[in-house]
Formats: structure tokens, sequence, C-alpha cells
């Protein structure tokens, strides 16, 4: 059975039971009850009318006499003559009652009492039998019309408050469909693949909260997808990048190979060039593929930490050194400024060696300056050791800082114009990220007379022995 078919089932009998209850109650205490206010009075008026009975003079059979005498108290006149009736005051809808009363057993004497809910008198005058009939007879009659009455306006009023019952359970019923069904559409549309139409549901109960939330789902849902697609563009981008940028060395170094094999290099100098140039293109081609691998090991979660504590200002001006020849061999300038307080932090050398060489690379690739200069800064603050890394560059554009370290942005593409003067993977300010990040760090990047790059890794105070 439907939900709505159930609804509407439980709606009906509950209202049925409910009132048919009600109306049964209220028969039985109506059955039940002493009658009306007016019966003490006739039940202290029965005896007076017992004297009157008493005193009457039945030879005279003045009966209507007799009888007007009794209506002030309320009272009819029943007089039985062998067992017929000599005089009746009472209604035809009253008969019923002379079988009761012909079963008393009168004797000399006045009588008073009650047959049933009748309050009578009575009184044995020769060979009459004489009935004073009071208190109900006529009651009787009018409560079991009442009660007529009273069920048939009840069942009417049972008929209504059904129909109403209805009328109200189908809008509360649709009420409660409505959102359920707008949620059904709509997880039909997001099974189809459509994200862009929102559950649009302007009720204030439960059920907004759970159409607000199904909208945040599809909104996220939505922004997935968008970034898959915009991760699988960056993906083919990055294909097609690694593919020009190993062509381009990879052409040189055939280019080369074959000069020497040709002999087109006939002197020692023009040898040593040659070969000189091809190893620094196969190098290149060496560092890309070293990136790319490094990003398959990133995205597979395959990068293990092997931390050991370490003071930053000497790893800082260990990598400056070692990297020192290199740097002046392209003529840039690479200077490390530490603070005289210990810098203790936990690292994995090898991995911050990567950052470090990472953030190199990028300032030398996409600084477009003269003479380059870079400059390591190192301090404590706020339980942080914070490694600025900058450089006297151009900088980047503001709109284009919040995307420096996504996978798969390459600065070039800032400017479509610079993509061959500044070829790229587009993965290293991203593996950047992603180790600092790995070591319970964060980095930032901000423009001040170039661009600068600022890691904050946790400081690690030497134990107290």
């Amino acid at each position: 059975m439907k939900i709505i078919n159930r609804i509407m089932v439980s709606s009906v009998l509950l209202v049925f039971l409910s009132l048919a209850f009600l109306l049964t109650a209220i028969s039985i205490i109506f059955l039940l009850s002493p009658g009306d206010p007016g019966k003490e009075l006739l039940d202290k008026d029965v005896f007076h009318v017992a004297d009157m009975l008493d005193e009457f003079d039945a030879s005279a059979r003045d009966w209507d006499s007799l009888n007007t005498r009794l209506g002030q108290y309320s009272y009819k006149l029943l007089v039985i003559d062998d067992d017929n009736v000599a005089f009746s005051s009472l209604s035809d809808s009253q008969g019923s009652i002379i079988n009761s009363l012909k079963a008393l057993e009168l004797e000399q004497s006045t009588l008073a009492g009650r047959v049933q809910e009748i309050t009578f008198a009575a009184v044995e005058k020769g060979a009459y039998s004489i009935f004073a009939v009071g208190g109900r007879t006529e009651n009787t009659n009018v409560r079991s019309g009442f009660l007529q009455w009273f069920l048939i306006f009840g069942l009417m009023f049972i008929t209504v408050i059904l129909l109403l019952s209805q009328l109200f359970t189908r809008k509360m019923v649709w009420r409660i469909l409505s959102p359920l069904n707008a949620l059904a559409d709509g997880a039909k549309r997001i099974e189809n693949g459509d994200l862009s139409k929102p559950i649009v549901y302007t009720g204030k109960d439960e059920f907004a909260s759970v159409c607000t939330a199904f909208n945040h789902m599809q909104e996220h849902l939505m922004h997935e997808r968008e970034k898959t697609a915009a991760y699988e563009r960056a993906r083919r981008d990055l294909i097609t990048g690694i593919s020009h940028d190993l062509r381009t060395p990879l052409t040189s170094v055939k280019g080369y190979i074959k000069g020497l094999r040709d002999g087109v290099a006939n002197t020692p100098e023009k040898r040593e060039q040659y070969l000189s140039i091809a190893y620094e293109k196969a190098c290149d081609i060496d560092v890309l593929m070293e990136k790319l691998f490094y990003f398959s090991n990133l995205e597979t979660g395959n990068l293990p930490l092997s931390l050991n504590r370490e003071d930053l200002g000497d790893f800082a001006r260990r990598f400056a050194e070692n990297i020192g020849d290199e740097l002046e061999h392209k003529n840039i300038k690479m200077t490390v400024d530490v603070t005289s307080l210990p810098h203790p932090v936990e690292i994995d050398a090898e991995q911050m060696r990567r950052v470090l060489l990472n953030l190199t690379e990028n300032a030398i690739k996409y600084a477009k300056v003269g003479t380059l200069a870079l400059r390591i800064s190192i301090w404590c603050e706020g339980g942080m050791e914070h490694l600025l890394f900058a450089d006297n560059g151009q900088g980047v554009p503001e709109e284009h800082l919040p995307m420096l370290f996504e996978r798969f942005w390459r600065g070039g593409e800032a400017s479509p114009d610079s993509r061959p003067s500044s070829p790229g993977s587009g993965l290293g300010l991203y593996i950047v990220k992603y180790i600092v990040e790995a070591h319970g760090g964060f980095v930032t990047a901000e423009n001040n007379n170039g661009l600068q790059i600022k890691i904050s890794l946790p400081c690690r105070k030497e134990e107290n022995s």
C-alpha cells in the first residue's frame, strides 16, 4: 500500500473510532442520568397528590375536576374500573405504562412510588383504581426523541469530520510528498548528469533543511565535476606541453650527436662544445622526467617521509653552498639570512631540498630580470619556524597568486606569448605545497619587490634531558 493510502486509512479510522467512542459515552451518560431538575419537586409533591386521591370521593366520579386539581402538580389521572380504563388523561404514547400500573397490588391505603422512571400515587376506591401519574411520563418520550436526533446529528457530525479530515490529510500528504517528489526528480537529474537546476522549496519545516542539504550536495558535485574537467584539461595540456618540452631538448641532443658522428665538429673545441650542449639538454630531460615521476608518486600517495631533527638555518646554508657554483655560473647570487637563535625542525632532508630546488628553478624560469638575486631568510615566530624565499623579479599578477600552487598551472599561461621562453610542467610549486603540508606546515605567496614565498613549519624544541 502506498504511503498516501496508509495515511488516509489511518486518519479515517482514528477519527471514526474517536468520535464513535465520544458519541457512545455521551449516549450512555444521557441514558443513565437522573432526569430533569424538576424531578425532586415532583418527588415531594407525590405525597400531596396521594393525600388528594385519598380524600377524593370516587362515587362522584368527577374525574375531570380531579384531573384539573392534579394538573397543578404536573400529574395526570388514570382511573381503572375492573380492568377497564374509566378515565385517562395520558397521551397515547404513554399508554404503555398502564400495564405496569395494573401490576401493582393496591390495598385500601394510599400508595406512592415509582415504576421505572415514572413517579405515581395510587389509591383503591371501591371498584376503582385511581392513579396519579407524573414525573417522567412525558419526559421519557422527549428524551427518547432527543436521543434519536442526537444520534442523527452525531452521525452527520462524524461525516463532516471525516470529510474535513480527508481534506486535511490530503493537504498534509501533499506537503510531505511534494518535497519528496522534488528530491526524487533531483536525484534523477543528477543520475542523468544535469547538476544545473537546484530544488526550490519555500517551506519552513524539516524538509527545508533536507532540500538545502541536497542543493549543497548538488553544488559540491557540480564543483567537483568542474574541477575534474579542469584537471583533465590541464592533464591534456600537460601531455601536450611535455611532448613539446621533451621534443626540443631531445632534438637538440640528436642534432649535436649527429654533428659529432658526421664530423661537423672537426676541432677539439667544437667537439667539446657539442658534447657540453648535448649533456645540458639531456639534463633538462632528466629533470623533467624526475618531476613527472615524483608527481606520480604524490598522486598515488607513495611518498613516505623520513623525518629527522635538523636546524633549519644550517639546512638552508648547506643548500646554498651546494648549489652556489651552479648559480654563479648562471650569474645568480643567493644569500641566506638567519637569526642567531636555533631553529629546530623535524624534516625529511631530501624532500625539503627538493622544495628549495623547485623554488630556485621557478625563480630562474619566471623572474625575468637581468641579474637575478635570491634571498633565503629564516626566523621563529608564534611557535613556527618560517623560511622566506624571495627574488628580485617582476612578481606575478595578483589575480594569479591563488593559483601558483595548483597542479598543472604554468606561469607562462598568464601570457601565451611567454610560453616558448618559459616552458614548464606546472608541477614545481604544487610539489612544494604538497611536501610542506606533509610536514605539518603551510606555504603562502605574495608580491614584494619580487615574488616572496613563505614556508612555515612546526618548531620542534629540544627536549629537556
